[in-house]
Protein backbone atom coordinates (compact mmCIF):
# COMPACT_ATOMS: atom_id res chain seq x y z
CA UNK A 1 0.00 0.00 0.00
CA UNK A 2 1.37 3.32 -0.71
CA UNK A 3 2.87 5.69 1.63
CA UNK A 4 0.34 8.88 3.19
CA UNK A 5 3.13 11.59 1.09
CA UNK A 6 2.87 9.19 -1.85
CA UNK A 7 -1.34 9.49 -1.60
CA UNK A 8 -1.28 13.10 -1.28
CA UNK A 9 0.94 14.05 -4.05
CA UNK A 10 -1.87 11.97 -6.38
CA UNK A 11 -4.54 13.75 -5.09
CA UNK A 12 -3.10 17.17 -5.36
CA UNK A 13 -2.45 15.94 -9.03
CA UNK A 14 -5.68 14.65 -9.95
CA UNK A 15 -7.23 18.19 -8.41
CA UNK A 16 -5.01 20.44 -10.55
CA UNK A 17 -6.12 17.79 -13.72
CA UNK A 18 -9.62 18.31 -12.62
CA UNK A 19 -9.67 22.21 -12.46
CA UNK A 20 -8.10 22.41 -16.08
CA UNK A 21 -10.63 19.96 -17.56
CA UNK A 22 -13.42 21.72 -15.94
CA UNK A 23 -12.50 24.97 -17.17
CA UNK A 24 -11.96 23.58 -20.86
CA UNK A 25 -15.25 22.39 -20.60
CA UNK A 26 -16.46 25.75 -19.90
CA UNK A 27 -15.10 27.42 -22.80
CA UNK A 28 -15.39 24.61 -25.17
CA UNK A 29 -19.26 24.90 -24.01
CA UNK A 30 -18.77 28.57 -24.76
CA UNK A 31 -17.21 28.56 -28.23
CA UNK A 32 -20.15 25.67 -29.04
CA UNK A 33 -23.06 27.80 -27.78
CA UNK A 34 -21.56 30.62 -30.81
CA UNK A 35 -20.55 27.67 -33.95
CA UNK A 36 -24.40 25.86 -33.15
CA UNK A 37 -26.13 29.25 -32.94
CA UNK A 38 -24.15 30.14 -36.71
CA UNK A 39 -24.52 26.99 -38.18
CA UNK A 40 -28.06 26.88 -37.34
CA UNK A 41 -28.91 30.00 -38.79
CA UNK A 42 -26.64 29.97 -41.81
CA UNK A 43 -28.21 26.48 -42.83
CA UNK A 44 -31.92 27.83 -43.58
CA UNK A 45 -30.08 30.12 -45.98
CA UNK A 46 -28.16 27.86 -47.80
CA UNK A 47 -30.78 25.40 -48.42
CA UNK A 48 -33.34 28.22 -50.04
CA UNK A 49 -30.56 29.85 -52.05
CA UNK A 50 -29.66 26.65 -53.85
CA UNK A 51 -33.37 26.14 -54.11
CA UNK A 52 -33.54 28.97 -55.78
CA UNK A 53 -30.51 28.16 -58.23
CA UNK A 54 -31.92 24.51 -58.87
CA UNK A 55 -35.35 26.28 -59.95
CA UNK A 56 -33.18 28.68 -62.08
CA UNK A 57 -30.73 26.27 -63.92
CA UNK A 58 -34.08 24.01 -64.73
CA UNK A 59 -34.70 25.83 -68.40
CA UNK A 60 -30.79 26.35 -68.77
CA UNK A 61 -29.10 25.40 -71.99
CA UNK A 62 -26.47 23.27 -72.07
CA UNK A 63 -24.22 25.85 -73.91
CA UNK A 64 -24.83 28.05 -71.47
CA UNK A 65 -23.73 26.39 -68.18
CA UNK A 66 -21.30 28.04 -66.19
CA UNK A 67 -17.68 26.82 -66.12
CA UNK A 68 -17.94 26.01 -62.28
CA UNK A 69 -20.68 23.28 -63.25
CA UNK A 70 -18.36 21.77 -66.23
CA UNK A 71 -16.70 18.55 -65.79
CA UNK A 72 -13.06 18.79 -66.58
CA UNK A 73 -10.33 16.48 -67.93
CA UNK A 74 -7.59 16.79 -65.95
CA UNK A 75 -6.74 13.44 -63.71
CA UNK A 76 -5.89 15.67 -60.54
CA UNK A 77 -8.26 16.18 -57.57
CA UNK A 78 -8.15 17.84 -55.11
CA UNK A 79 -9.22 17.07 -51.79
CA UNK A 80 -9.13 19.58 -48.66
CA UNK A 81 -9.56 17.48 -45.40
CA UNK A 82 -10.90 19.87 -42.34
CA UNK A 83 -9.63 19.14 -39.11
CA UNK A 84 -8.33 20.75 -35.66
CA UNK A 85 -4.94 22.95 -35.09
CA UNK A 86 -5.69 21.21 -30.98
CA UNK A 87 -6.13 17.87 -29.49
CA UNK A 88 -8.25 16.97 -26.50
CA UNK A 89 -11.34 15.82 -28.44
CA UNK A 90 -11.76 12.45 -28.25
CA UNK A 91 -11.85 10.69 -31.75
CA UNK A 92 -12.67 14.08 -33.70
CA UNK A 93 -9.10 14.44 -35.63
CA UNK A 94 -8.19 10.85 -35.68
CA UNK A 95 -11.19 9.71 -37.49
CA UNK A 96 -11.12 12.38 -40.13
CA UNK A 97 -8.42 11.02 -41.24
CA UNK A 98 -9.11 7.74 -41.51
CA UNK A 99 -12.28 8.42 -43.74
CA UNK A 100 -9.64 11.01 -45.73
CA UNK A 101 -7.42 7.84 -46.31
CA UNK A 102 -10.63 5.69 -47.18
CA UNK A 103 -11.27 8.79 -49.47
CA UNK A 104 -8.10 9.05 -51.05
CA UNK A 105 -7.90 5.53 -51.72
CA UNK A 106 -10.65 5.30 -53.52
CA UNK A 107 -9.96 8.26 -55.76
CA UNK A 108 -6.37 6.31 -56.49
CA UNK A 109 -8.71 3.05 -57.63
CA UNK A 110 -10.11 5.09 -59.77
CA UNK A 111 -7.22 6.36 -61.55
CA UNK A 112 -7.32 9.66 -60.16
CA UNK A 113 -4.22 11.92 -58.63
CA UNK A 114 -5.05 12.84 -55.58
CA UNK A 115 -3.56 16.22 -53.96
CA UNK A 116 -4.25 17.65 -50.65
CA UNK A 117 -5.12 21.06 -49.08
CA UNK A 118 -5.03 20.27 -45.40
CA UNK A 119 -7.06 23.14 -42.52
CA UNK A 120 -5.86 22.56 -39.26
CA UNK A 121 -2.62 21.07 -38.14
CA UNK A 122 -3.77 17.71 -37.09
CA UNK A 123 -4.01 16.86 -40.30
CA UNK A 124 -0.78 17.99 -41.23
CA UNK A 125 0.94 16.02 -38.82
CA UNK A 126 -0.45 13.20 -40.22
CA UNK A 127 -0.58 13.61 -43.58
CA UNK A 128 3.20 14.76 -43.76
CA UNK A 129 4.21 11.09 -42.72
CA UNK A 130 2.25 9.83 -45.51
CA UNK A 131 3.52 9.20 -49.34
CA UNK A 132 -0.18 11.87 -50.40
CA UNK A 133 0.62 15.27 -51.92
CA UNK A 134 0.19 17.69 -50.07
CA UNK A 135 -0.22 21.27 -52.23
CA UNK A 136 -1.02 23.99 -49.51
CA UNK A 137 -1.75 24.27 -45.33
CA UNK A 138 -4.52 26.51 -44.12
CA UNK A 139 -3.84 26.81 -40.19
CA UNK A 140 -6.04 30.01 -39.49
CA UNK A 141 -9.23 29.13 -40.83
CA UNK A 142 -10.78 26.68 -37.80
CA UNK A 143 -10.05 28.24 -34.49
CA UNK A 144 -12.08 31.72 -35.64
CA UNK A 145 -14.11 30.87 -38.50
CA UNK A 146 -14.79 34.32 -40.07
CA UNK A 147 -16.85 35.16 -43.43
CA UNK A 148 -13.73 36.49 -45.17
CA UNK A 149 -11.61 33.92 -44.89
CA UNK A 150 -14.29 30.86 -45.69
CA UNK A 151 -14.47 33.42 -48.94
CA UNK A 152 -11.08 33.57 -50.04
CA UNK A 153 -10.64 29.76 -49.51
CA UNK A 154 -13.98 29.45 -51.76
CA UNK A 155 -12.27 31.62 -54.32
CA UNK A 156 -8.50 29.66 -54.30
CA UNK A 157 -10.79 27.04 -55.03
CA UNK A 158 -13.44 28.03 -57.55
CA UNK A 159 -9.42 29.62 -59.40
CA UNK A 160 -8.33 26.05 -60.14
CA UNK A 161 -11.34 24.67 -61.49
CA UNK A 162 -11.45 27.28 -63.98
CA UNK A 163 -8.38 27.15 -65.03
CA UNK A 164 -8.62 23.04 -65.46
CA UNK A 165 -5.66 22.82 -63.20
CA UNK A 166 -7.96 19.66 -61.14
CA UNK A 167 -10.56 17.51 -62.57
CA UNK A 168 -12.86 18.16 -59.59
CA UNK A 169 -12.67 19.25 -55.65
CA UNK A 170 -13.80 16.85 -52.96
CA UNK A 171 -13.94 17.83 -49.52
CA UNK A 172 -13.66 15.50 -45.88
CA UNK A 173 -15.14 17.23 -42.97
CA UNK A 174 -17.10 16.74 -39.69
CA UNK A 175 -21.18 17.50 -40.41
CA UNK A 176 -22.30 19.15 -37.06
CA UNK A 177 -25.67 17.48 -35.60
CA UNK A 178 -26.01 18.29 -32.18
CA UNK A 179 -23.48 19.36 -29.01
CA UNK A 180 -22.90 15.02 -28.65
CA UNK A 181 -23.20 13.99 -32.11
CA UNK A 182 -21.81 14.58 -35.74
CA UNK A 183 -21.28 12.99 -38.99
CA UNK A 184 -17.87 12.05 -41.70
CA UNK A 185 -18.75 13.68 -44.85
CA UNK A 186 -16.72 13.01 -47.74
CA UNK A 187 -18.44 14.76 -50.83
CA UNK A 188 -17.85 16.61 -54.10
CA UNK A 189 -18.31 20.56 -53.97
CA UNK A 190 -16.57 21.57 -57.34
CA UNK A 191 -18.12 20.93 -60.50
CA UNK A 192 -20.88 21.86 -59.28
CA UNK A 193 -23.77 19.56 -59.52
CA UNK A 194 -26.92 21.13 -60.60
CA UNK A 195 -29.11 18.09 -61.98
CA UNK A 196 -32.79 18.53 -61.96
CA UNK A 197 -34.13 16.67 -58.32
CA UNK A 198 -36.44 13.77 -58.57
CA UNK A 199 -40.19 13.88 -58.45
CA UNK A 200 -39.79 12.15 -54.50
CA UNK A 201 -37.18 14.90 -53.59
CA UNK A 202 -39.62 18.11 -55.23
CA UNK A 203 -42.36 16.51 -53.06
CA UNK A 204 -43.92 19.13 -51.34
CA UNK A 205 -41.45 22.01 -52.81
CA UNK A 206 -42.38 25.04 -54.50
CA UNK A 207 -41.48 25.06 -57.75
CA UNK A 208 -41.26 28.63 -59.00
CA UNK A 209 -41.86 29.89 -62.19
CA UNK A 210 -39.60 33.15 -62.11
CA UNK A 211 -39.64 36.27 -63.86
CA UNK A 212 -35.81 36.58 -64.88
CA UNK A 213 -33.86 40.15 -65.13
CA UNK A 214 -31.08 40.09 -66.88
CA UNK A 215 -30.98 36.73 -68.59
CA UNK A 216 -31.13 32.97 -66.52
CA UNK A 217 -26.96 32.41 -67.35
CA UNK A 218 -26.58 35.89 -66.38
CA UNK A 219 -28.21 35.29 -62.77
CA UNK A 220 -26.54 31.81 -63.07
CA UNK A 221 -23.09 33.15 -63.38
CA UNK A 222 -23.42 35.56 -60.55
CA UNK A 223 -25.23 32.94 -58.08
CA UNK A 224 -23.06 30.18 -58.63
CA UNK A 225 -19.89 31.45 -56.97
CA UNK A 226 -22.31 32.86 -54.16
CA UNK A 227 -23.68 29.41 -53.43
CA UNK A 228 -20.04 28.25 -53.31
CA UNK A 229 -18.56 30.56 -51.15
CA UNK A 230 -21.33 30.30 -48.63
CA UNK A 231 -21.09 26.53 -48.90
CA UNK A 232 -17.35 27.00 -47.67
CA UNK A 233 -18.53 28.87 -44.90
CA UNK A 234 -20.84 26.15 -44.15
CA UNK A 235 -18.34 23.58 -43.98
CA UNK A 236 -15.68 25.85 -41.34
CA UNK A 237 -18.97 26.52 -39.30
CA UNK A 238 -19.94 22.51 -39.67
CA UNK A 239 -16.43 21.81 -38.06
CA UNK A 240 -16.03 23.98 -35.35
CA UNK A 241 -18.77 23.55 -33.76
CA UNK A 242 -18.34 19.69 -34.16
CA UNK A 243 -15.02 20.09 -32.80
CA UNK A 244 -16.01 22.55 -29.91
CA UNK A 245 -18.99 19.70 -28.99
CA UNK A 246 -16.48 16.88 -29.19
CA UNK A 247 -14.05 18.62 -26.90
CA UNK A 248 -17.00 19.51 -24.41
CA UNK A 249 -17.66 15.41 -24.55
CA UNK A 250 -14.13 14.44 -23.51
CA UNK A 251 -13.37 16.86 -21.09
CA UNK A 252 -16.81 16.33 -19.39
CA UNK A 253 -15.82 12.75 -19.32
CA UNK A 254 -12.15 13.51 -18.08
CA UNK A 255 -13.63 15.29 -14.97
CA UNK A 256 -16.23 12.65 -14.10
CA UNK A 257 -13.34 10.29 -14.29
CA UNK A 258 -11.15 12.74 -12.05
CA UNK A 259 -14.04 12.89 -9.71
CA UNK A 260 -14.11 9.41 -9.15
CA UNK A 261 -10.92 8.75 -8.67
CA UNK A 262 -10.38 11.47 -6.25
CA UNK A 263 -13.55 9.99 -4.33
CA UNK A 264 -11.26 6.51 -4.39
CA UNK A 265 -8.35 8.02 -3.59
CA UNK A 266 -9.53 9.84 -0.89
CA UNK A 267 -10.63 6.51 0.96
CA UNK A 268 -7.15 5.04 0.07
CA UNK A 269 -5.81 8.03 1.86
CA UNK A 270 -8.20 7.61 4.88
CA UNK A 271 -7.46 4.08 5.09
CA UNK A 272 -3.56 4.39 4.87
CA UNK A 273 -3.81 7.51 7.33
CA UNK A 274 -6.01 5.07 9.98
CA UNK A 275 -3.22 2.25 9.78
CA UNK A 276 -0.61 4.67 10.02
CA UNK A 277 -2.00 5.90 13.23
CA UNK A 278 -3.03 2.45 14.44
CA UNK A 279 0.82 1.52 14.09
CA UNK A 280 1.86 4.51 16.52
CA UNK A 281 -0.53 3.83 18.88
CA UNK A 282 0.73 -0.01 19.07
CA UNK A 283 4.51 1.27 18.80
CA UNK A 284 3.46 3.42 22.23
CA UNK A 285 1.77 0.92 23.72
CA UNK A 286 4.81 -1.34 23.66
CA UNK A 287 7.14 0.88 24.21
CA UNK A 288 5.00 1.49 27.26
CA UNK A 289 4.68 -2.14 28.08
CA UNK A 290 8.57 -2.47 27.70
CA UNK A 291 9.01 0.47 30.30
CA UNK A 292 6.91 -1.33 32.96
CA UNK A 293 8.25 -4.85 32.89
Amino acid sequence: MANLKEVRVRIASIKSTRQITSAMKMVSASKLRKGQNAILNLRPYEEQLRQILQNINKGLQPEDKNVLCLPKPAKQVLVIVVAANKGLCGTFSSNLVKKAVIHLRELKEQNYEPKLWLIGRKAEDYFKKSTYTIDECFHDLIDNVTVDDAFALARKAMEVIEKGEFQKVDVVYNQFENAANYKLIAEQILPMTLDATSDTETEGKADFDYILEPSRKEILDELIPKVIRTYFYRILLDSFASEQGARMTAMHKATDNATELLKNLTITYNKVRQASITNEIVEIVGGAEALNS
